[in-house]
């Protein structure tokens, strides 16, 4: 043990020590600064601007200013006692927070035209006009009425557009549908009504029809079939379904590449 009482060894222990003495005491200096650069005070005008919709005054700016910093304070505060590490709120906050930041990477450089034609020839399927049908109908209910099915066969010979309105039993729902899709007349309707309805020639009063409500009398006036859309008439849809996959495909690129900096053991 003389080695230990050497004077060599000596200064290597102090100088060590005084090492990390002086170490610690440049991280808690450096935690103790708090700078509000120009960005981040451009960053709070910003936010502001966006959720207001007016800029801020400058005392509603140093609100903004000394609200960051008591945020700023009490995060640095919080991670001290070591509170991120067991709350799962935090920690989930975290991670969604770094997501966002590797999914604004890949809107960095927007997609071109023909990025986006591309896109769109390659899924031109999905942008499909879906069938339209504007239709009117007169409602029985079942409920009010002994025989709904009877009644409505009865009325089918005098209905007419001059009195329809005036027939029938009220409806919670419209009575008139404009260029409705087949997903929406599901909707509203049923399957059953909808496969009846899509088999009905233009121009007549036809029925009775029956919907998960009742009995309907139906004039269908017109039918649009289903096409494809052009480019042009997709293109908002394009662009955020472009969009979409790219941030999915960037995120997957970032996981996979995060992954190699870690050895995972799962314990079960």
């Amino acid at each position: 043990m003389r080695f230990i009482r050497d004077p060599l060894f000596i200064f290597i222990v102090v100088g060590i020590l005084l090492f990390a003495i002086d170490s610690a005491r440049q991280q808690e200096s450096t935690d103790r600064n708090i700078v509000v650069s120009k960005n981040d005070i451009q960053r709070l005008h910003d936010q502001w601007l966006s959720q207001m919709g007016t800029a801020p005054t400058p005392t509603e700016l140093d609100g903004l200013i000394d609200s960051y910093i008591r945020e700023e304070m009490f995060v640095r505060e919080a991670r001290k006692l070591g509170l991120e590490r067991d709350d799962v709120i935090i920690r989930r906050r975290l991670a969604q927070k770094l997501q966002f930041v590797v999914e604004d990477r890949a809107l960095l450089e927007p997609p071109n035209d023909l990025d986006l034609r591309g896109y769109f020839d390659r899924h031109q399927k999905r942008y499909e006009i879906a069938e339209r049908l504007t239709f009117s109908h007169v409602f029985f209910s079942p409920e009010r009425r002994d025989d709904a099915n009877k009644d409505a066969t009865k009325l089918l010979g005098s209905i007419h557009d001059g009195n329809w309105r005036e027939l029938g039993d009220s409806f919670m729902l419209r009575r008139t549908y404009t260029q409705a899709t087949p997903t929406e007349i599901r909707r509203d309707f049923g399957s059953r009504f909808m496969t009846s309805l899509s088999s009905l020639p233009v121009g007549t009063w036809r029925g009775p029809i029956v919907s998960g409500y009742g009995q309907h009398l139906v004039k269908l006036t017109q039918r649009n079939p289903a096409r494809e859309s052009s480019f042009d008439e997709a293109i908002d849809r394009v662009r955020n379904d472009f969009n979409l996959e790219r941030r999915n495909e960037v995120n997957e690129a970032e996981l996979s590449a995060m992954r190699e900096n870690y050895r995972i053991r799962i314990e079960r």
